[in-house]
């Protein structure tokens, strides 16, 4: 009966990716400081306070209370900058120019997130949290017409600056069960989340004033913005762990299967299913090696023509002493040109933090810049 269960578990899981387009309409959110800095892993990390958000599966592969609580956030840019270092009232590159107005975006993201798992129970595991993420998205939009010349101001070019907000809010209640069989340790978790998204978007004329603090003003202040159209859903997700030996775990996770959906009028979000695979592995005690894939391509919001894809590959370390943690990682988004995330983190108990960072850079005014950073601020306990 505890097989046929199990079994049930991965053929939802595969039904619901193979129910929709394999394309996400946002890219896998990787929630907390632990996973930032140990590359974006998560799918298989048993000591993680946040296996809710990554794999409700892990509940039930290692029971305990566990506590944590993440805030912070990332921003990239591409073309953004190098469009900026045009002297915008004499362009005399007008081809170079209008490459770059047809590929350039820059996406800022804010993240916050509390989680609690309950001590074990005779029925299984639980845990309920909470996530709030805000994305800011802007772009330049247009061309330079043929007949414009390097003495023609770009205000009559008719080059638009283009801002949208999206605010997403989480609640996700998970279980998960182990079952213990003659081959290894397998646990099955779903998690059924409340979900609250809302939606706003502006345009503004690109002149030659337009500067670098114009572009990180707008920015911030959309991230942090709240929108006034706002719509509910719910999303499902569901996990399984596999451990064949004591130290290894083998993790398939699969989110929003039902294709949340959201509503502001004209305009309609839907967050596709996704799907990552996970592998970890702890070296004694205090050691844990693992490695993350993105299973599905996925969509990243954007307001560029092109569609901007997202498919990651992790792999970190963890080394935990209970009141001091040190993490490494590296990752690599095969979708998108900004090389590889290199990360870190340094935890004393309740106080952590981890930092990533792209090594594909922009220039501006002579400085490189890496082209994605991203900074988490946390802490978290495993009882």
């Amino acid at each position: 009966m505890k097989s046929r269960s199990f079994g049930s578990v991965i053929s939802a899981i595969v039904l619901g990716l193979s129910s929709v387009s394999t394309l996400s309409a946002m890219e896998f959110n990787e929630v907390g400081h632990k996973a930032l800095g140990m590359g974006g892993v998560g799918v298989a990390v048993k000591n993680s306070p946040y296996g809710l958000f990554f794999n409700p599966a892990l509940l039930g592969a290692k029971p305990g209370t566990k506590i944590g609580y993440s805030i912070g956030g990332a921003i990239s840019h591409k073309n953004m900058l190098e469009l900026l270092n045009y002297n915008l009232g004499a362009i005399s590159d007008i081809n170079g120019f209008n490459d770059l107005l047809k590929n350039n975006n820059v996406n800022a993201k804010f993240q916050a997130a509390l989680v609690l798992q309950l001590p074990e129970t005779t029925f299984g595991n639980f845990a309920i949290g909470y996530t709030e993420s805000a994305y800011a998205f802007a772009s330049f939009g247009g061309y330079l017409p043929s007949s414009f010349n390097n003495s023609t101001s770009i205000d009559n070019a008719n080059l638009t600056f283009d801002v949208k907000n999206i605010g997403i809010t989480e609640i996700p209640i998970g279980y998960a069960y182990k079952f213990q069989t003659p081959i290894g340790d397998l646990s099955a978790g779903i998690a059924v989340k409340f979900m609250n998204a809302s939606f706003g978007s502006r345009s503004n004329r690109f002149t030659k004033d337009f500067n670098k603090n114009d572009l990180e003003n707008t920015v911030i202040k959309d991230v942090l913005k709240v929108a006034n159209n706002k719509d509910s859903s719910f999303g499902v997700d569901l996990g399984v762990t596999y451990a064949p030996i004591k130290d290894l775990t083998i993790g398939l996770v699969g989110k929003n299967l039902n294709t949340p959906t959201f509503s502001f009028g004209d305009s309609q979000i839907k967050v596709r299913p996704q799907a990552r695979l996970g592998i970890g592995y702890e070296l004694g005690k205090y050691v844990t090696i693992a490695a993350d894939a993105d299973l599905t391509n996925n969509d990243v919001w954007n307001l560029t023509n092109s569609k901007l894809q997202s498919q990651k590959m992790g792999v970190g370390v963890d080394v935990d002493f209970a009141f001091f943690d040190i993490r490494a990682g590296v990752a690599k988004d095969l979708r998108q040109d900004n090389g590889a995330i290199l990360s870190a983190g340094l935890g004393l108990g309740f106080i952590d933090v981890a930092v990533a960072f792209s090594t594909q850079k922009g220039e501006f005014n002579g400085s490189t810049i890496p082209q994605y950073v991203a900074l988490q601020v946390g802490g978290g306990f495993v009882f």
